[in-house]
């Protein structure tokens, strides 16, 4: 079932505005489908598959070429911006030589967004050329296609591939574990927690889990003498409650020098893509999700974070050593 259509108008003029910007001295027909995502190949380019992308070239002996590349859905950031700019510096910045950074143009259909940009860039193989991104976000998913082009004729063929798009909405999930893998440990001896499987939903997440209790020490020092004047003892423990609905219930429980401290909030808990919100009235906090491993007796979730303000830098979405002062493993034991 059709439930997207991109407005190629849109995408025609960006594709205008951005050439005049950059200095330049059929056998496959009908749509086809890459997972969620059906799509028409252009007729008589060189098709090259590979796991969940497909490319698309036609390269004259002129030197005169393009290149359009359509990436199947992954987790997206929980944010099209986000996950623009996620795209973007994996794609493009990572792999080529772009004059700026684009402001992506924004639109909206059948509860997707999709947001188109691009700029002239400079790549060690093609030297100049333009690239023109353009991703699809919703639902949890992210979908991209890349087009780089050195040459104005190539816009239509480009706007016409990107306009024929559709997607489908994202089945619900099966509900199979998320995570099946046996259990593994690293060159250090740590527990392995892969990345999830499938989309995550609330109601996975149903159930109380506990983080590892924990212990502070800290050495107190006088400002003036220097002198140790003694130590900072903290000891806590948290569990967070999830129902299937989306509730959220937070217990804290710590000793800090002797004296107990307590305190229990409640909120609502909400997932996008791979990015977990707590709502817990003014305070807002997001997570992503990095993993989820299934025990014989337990089920373990890893999350980084938190962030309150701001977008999550999208470096934590595609690089697991980033952030990873910030990682947690919630514990979910079973009966």
């Amino acid at each position: 079932m059709k439930t997207l259509k991109i407005n190629h108008r849109i995408i025609l003029g960006l594709f205008v505005t951005l050439m005049l910007c950059l200095f330049i001295p059929q056998t496959v027909f009908g749509q086809t489908k890459l997972g969620i995502v059906q799509y028409t190949p252009p007729s008589g380019w060189t098709k090259t598959p590979k796991e969940n992308l497909v490319a698309f070239s036609d390269v004259k002996p002129t030197g005169v070429f393009c290149i359009i590349t359509l990436y199947g859905a992954t987790n997206g950031t929980g944010n099209p911006t986000g996950d623009f700019t996620r795209e973007w510096n994996s794609l493009v910045a990572g792999q080529m030589k772009p004059d700026e950074n684009p402001k992506p143009d924004t639109q909206s259909a059948e509860g997707w967004t999709i947001l188109s940009g691009g700029s002239p860039v400079v790549t060690a193989e093609t030297g100049k050329a333009l690239a023109f991104l353009t991703v699809i976000s919703g639902f949890g998913q992210t979908v991209s296609v890349l087009a780089v082009f050195n040459d104005p004729a190539y816009v239509k063929q480009v706007d016409d591939f990107i306009s024929a798009i559709e997607m489908d909405k994202p089945a619900a999930p099966a509900k199979t574990p998320v995570a099946s893998a046996p259990a593994a440990v690293d060159e250090t001896g740590k527990l392995i927690i892969p990345v999830p499987t499938r989309q995550l939903t609330v109601a996975d997440l149903a159930g109380a889990w506990g983080e590892d209790d924990t212990y502070l020490s800290t050495a107190m020092y006088n400002s003036n003498t220097g002198d140790r004047v003694g130590n900072d003892r903290l000891a806590f423990r948290s569990k967070n409650t999830i129902t299937k609905n989306g509730s959220y219930t937070n217990d804290f429980f710590a000793v800090r020098n002797g004296i107990a401290l307590s305190d229990k909030t409640t909120g609502t808990v909400t997932i996008n893509g791979s990015v977990l919100y707590i709502n817990q009235g003014k305070s807002k906090s997001k997570y992503v999700i990095r993993g989820w491993l299934e025990l014989p007796d337990a089920t373990l979730l890893k999350i980084t974070g938190p962030w309150y303000d701001g977008e999550i830098p999208p470096q934590v979405f595609t690089d697991l050593a980033i952030g990873v002062i910030l990682d947690k493993i919630w514990v979910r034991k079973k009966k």
